[in-house]
């Protein structure tokens, strides 16, 4: 283990160091998602969008699994949902989107393995213990297998439509362990200006690995740092947290008011980019290298409404983080019940 005082290994340059010399314009789109209506849920966002005009933004985030829903508690059940690399219903709605709007899209989608047996006929209306074209041999092995039959991803689209990453969530909820495999790990992509290195991950992907991970090994946080992101962008399906005991009752919160708590609390995970522990950061006489002293863009965008009973709490929000000086800085954010294209310009 190294001591605390020795200097950080050197780390890669961004590829747009000077991204800021224009301003950086986000709009995220929060609503409520119909477990299993993809083509209305996809119709939503069409609508919700329909304002926004082309070259006015850009970067587009919807959701984690943002048009399937999320609480699927089997293979069997996602299974009709499952979804392609490029030409799933999500990446086809992320493309139009991109080439419409004249930027970049991101956009949770729970992919399918090549070899998951397929939907015989349209999704739509499926619900979640409906039967697909996959014979009783095929449910069986995917029921006791246990491996997963896909993963919960994010797509992420260039303005001509091309498909230029796709991201498999790392930290899986106990949700997502029902049917999805674990990804490869913590990714980013390097895109033009104004975004520059843009990080990817799904919500879980912000607490600690399976909630018994060290507090302080903020894990994606620190590849953030070590990769000298310029931001990152994190999809969720993030809930409304249970009250501590359970049999508490907890004080009902105002629905026209983000949730104070979850600000903290992603704050609170991200320290590394703004409160560095001594040694963390480039030292200042080491020259004109930014990387200890940037300032990252973050980017969450949550859904809101209820499905199987489990609340989903909006919060989506921008913030600006800087660790030199220590800063953090919300630039936008939506409530925790309404349904709308949260705009946010970085300058």
């Amino acid at each position: 283990m190294s001591h605390p005082s020795t200097a950080p290994p050197s780390r890669p340059s961004s590829p747009a160091p000077l991204y800021r010399r224009s301003p950086v314009r986000i709009a995220c789109v929060q609503y409520d998602v119909k477990l299993g209506r993809v083509s209305e849920n996809s119709a939503k966002v069409e609508r919700m969008t329909r304002s926004l005009q082309p070259g006015s933004i850009d970067l587009l985030v919807l959701p984690e699994m943002c048009l399937s829903g999320y609480m699927f508690n089997s293979p069997t059940a996602i299974l009709p949902y499952l979804e392609p690399q490029r030409i799933g219903p999500t990446s086809l709605l992320a493309r139009s989107l991109a080439q419409r709007l004249k930027c970049y899209v991101i956009a949770g989608y729970p992919e399918g393995l090549p070899s998951a047996p397929q939907p015989s006929s349209s999704t739509e209306g499926i619900s979640s213990g409906s039967e697909s074209n996959a014979g009783p041999s095929e449910m069986k092995q995917l029921e006791g297998e246990g491996t997963g039959v896909g993963w919960n991803s994010a797509v992420v689209v260039a303005p001509s439509g091309e498909v230029v990453g796709n991201y498999r969530k790392t930290f899986r909820f106990e949700t997502d362990k029902s049917w999805a495999r674990e990804g490869d790990g913590f990714m980013h992509f390097d895109l033009p200006e104004p975004l520059g290195r843009v990080a990817v991950g799904i919500c879980m992907d912000m607490n600690p690995k399976d909630f018994v991970a060290p507090w302080d090994a903020f894990e994606l946080a620190n590849y953030c740092r070590d990769n000298a992101v310029d931001m990152l962008v994190v999809p969720m399906n993030w809930l409304s947290p249970p009250a501590e005991p359970p049999e508490v009752m907890t004080e009902e919160e105002d629905p026209n008011a983000p949730s104070e708590s979850n600000l903290n609390y992603w704050a609170a995970r991200l320290q590394p980019l703004h409160d560095p522990v001594p040694g963390y950061t480039t030292p200042r006489n080491v020259g004109s290298d930014p990387v200890g002293g940037k300032e990252v863009v973050f980017v969450a965008c949550n859904r809101v409404g209820t499905e199987e009973g489990t609340k989903f709490i909006g919060t989506s929000s921008v913030m600006t983080i800087s660790s030199n000086p220590s800063r953090i800085e919300l630039v936008e954010c939506c409530n925790i019940s309404e349904e709308r294209v949260m705009s946010a310009t970085v300058t």
